[in-house]
């Protein structure tokens, strides 16, 4: 464990060996006029693509699961419940899949996991019980978070240090426009019957078959260099920061802002069409973002995404009085600030570590965002019971506000 120098590779005995002739894994890599490894964009591309496509499976699943749910008649409480199994499931692969990926090599891991959520869906389909989809939904998360654990450490490894900013925010926009399709496709299908399941399965399995058929392109991370989440805490925990805010403001904003504008006199369709326009923000801003994140220090636009957030909660009162417009565009920034944490984060840790160390970074930022995501529904709950809508406003401001303050005390990184 280590703070990274270089990029440097390790081939993995598991099957993700380095092919020769790809001359960035074979340390022939071709060079920028800076002087450093110019981006190897096919497989950015290959890595991005395939996490928009285990994103469409992701953003579907939720949605479809809770429908079902509600035609069976089950109470709101049992749906609830069964719902916080994937949370669940995703925490526990942040504790798990790093020695798991180095036992078996990324690619292995990567197809089984994407393997293992399609299996999840169709036991769903074919058994909508609850004794079945309890610990089917803990496996579904689990799945889901193992994906992306190894999947953002491959394009940490991958990304060029002259462009990482900007591949990141490539790599967030597509992941959000993913998860924005799910849900589009579930409008398409209607939740009835086999086919929306069979559209998250469909697209599991792509992730899979893709990941498959290039996964000796990939890095594999070296099982003599382990790393774990108690071994990577203490080293980034501005950045572990940042993520577990945007984990609270995902779910504060997801449970909480609908009724906040209903509240306040609009209407529940035009309050979807604001979550949507929220992460729209998401899939248009990332890459300037990340383009910020290259050109500018990093520190300084993680404080500047984060005093933003702060700040359109503030304003979020003051938007809602002037017109779904006003309201419209203020939440298309905000919610790509917000976002935009991440987006700098992820590509500060590529930056600053490799190889296991990045394995064991994503699976702790897996783990970051889902205590924040744990936190932000109760806590929000909380605050808005004692001081009305003023609630929502007051923890989004304080969180992102104390994020903020953490930027500027301490470094974004630490040596080990």
């Amino acid at each position: 464990m280590r703070v990274k120098p270089e990029h440097q590779f390790a081939p993995n005995p598991a099957g993700d060996r380095i092919d020769s002739r790809d001359r960035v894994f074979s340390g022939v890599a071709p060079i920028s006029r800076a002087g450093e490894p110019a981006a190897n964009w096919e497989n950015v591309v290959l890595v991005t693509a395939t996490v928009g496509v285990f994103a469409v499976a992701a953003g579907l699943s939720s949605p479809l699961l809770a429908l079902v749910l509600k035609k069976e008649l089950f109470s709101d409480l049992l749906i609830g419940a069964n719902a916080a199994m994937t949370p669940i499931g995703l925490l526990s692969s942040a504790l798990c899949v790093p020695r798991f990926a180095q036992r078996v090599g990324g690619g292995r891991a990567v197809v089984g996991f994407a393997l293992t959520a399609a299996a999840a869906l169709v036991l769903m389909a074919m058994f909508p019980m609850l004794w079945v989809w309890f610990p089917a939904r803990f496996v579904l998360g689990l799945a889901i978070g193992g994906f992306y654990i190894v999947n953002k450490a491959w394009l940490n490894e991958i990304a060029a240090p002259a462009y990482r900013g900007r591949i990141v925010g490539i790599y967030a926009a597509v992941l959000a426009a993913g998860f924005s399709l799910g849900p589009f496709a579930l409008a398409l299908t209607g939740s009835s019957g086999w086919l929306p399941f069979a559209v998250g399965i469909s697209a599991l399995l792509t992730a899979a078959l893709i990941t498959a058929i290039f996964a000796r392109r990939l890095p594999g991370f070296a099982v003599e260099q382990r790393a774990s989440i108690a071994s990577f805490l203490p080293l980034a925990p501005v950045l572990l920061a940042a993520v577990g805010a945007f984990g609270l403001f995902d779910q504060a904003t997801l449970a909480f802002l609908p009724a906040f504008g209903v509240r306040n006199g609009y209407s529940e369709q035009t309050m979807a069409i604001g979550l949507a326009v929220l992460n729209g923000g998401n899939v248009v801003l990332q890459v300037p973002i990340g383009w910020l994140a290259d050109r500018f220090p990093r520190r300084l636009v993680l404080l500047g995404c984060a005093m933003a957030t702060a700040g359109g909660a503030v304003l979020l009162s003051v938007a809602v009085q002037h017109g779904a417009l006003a309201l419209f565009v203020l939440l298309f920034v905000w919610g790509a600030c917000a976002y935009g944490v991440t987006t700098v984060a992820l590509a500060e840790l590529g930056h600053r570590f490799s190889g296991s160390t990045v394995l064991a970074g994503s699976a702790a930022f897996t783990f970051s965002s889902g205590i924040g995501g744990m936190l932000g529904g109760p806590l929000t709950g909380a605050a808005i019971d004692h001081a009305g809508d003023l609630g929502l406003i007051q923890v989004l401001t304080a969180t992102f506000g104390l994020l903020g303050v953490l930027a500027i005390a301490s470094p974004l990184t630490r040596r080990p």
